[in-house]
């Protein structure tokens, strides 16, 4: 199953909250939708923060308000407290609630953990371009138009 993902690079925040909020904002959700998305982020964040590897971070959750996957991977060069560990590159992800949702969740986490083991998370943190980065995360990148 293809997934498509966006890329923000160059991050601005300083702190994982902001974070959180600067890759939501890619999506163009309405801002109600953003604001709960946030807080849903945030609540995992806070009862287990999903650093999965030096200098990586995985958000995600699942909602009902999204139909479909949501990806996005964004990177700092400065790097961002996450809470206290910095991180360099984000994979946030948000799945959708239907009857197979569970099973898809686990399935791309499986995925991802794939793609960072064997030298792929070096490959993704020295990553040059967004596409770059998609690539070595076996996703599609969509060009998010606005950013590079």
């Amino acid at each position: 199953m293809e997934r498509l993902c966006l890329c923000k690079w160059n991050m601005s925040s300083k702190n994982w909250k902001s974070a959180i909020s600067e890759l939501l904002r890619e999506f163009s959700f309405k801002t109600t939708t953003e604001t709960l998305l946030q807080t849903a982020l945030e609540t995992r964040e806070l009862a287990d923060p999903t650093i999965i590897h030096e200098d990586i971070a995985i958000p995600h959750c699942r909602s009902i308000l999204v139909d479909d996957f949501r990806i996005i991977i964004g990177k700092s060069d400065s790097g961002i407290p996450w809470p206290k560990e910095k991180v360099s590159v984000i994979i946030l992800f948000i799945s959708p609630v239907k009857p197979s949702g569970p099973s898809e969740h686990m399935e791309l986490i499986k995925h991802l953990a794939k793609a960072l083991r064997s030298g792929g998370a070096e490959k993704i943190l020295s990553a040059g371009s967004p596409a770059e980065a998609a690539s070595i995360l076996k996703l599609s990148y969509e060009v998010n138009p606005g950013n590079d």
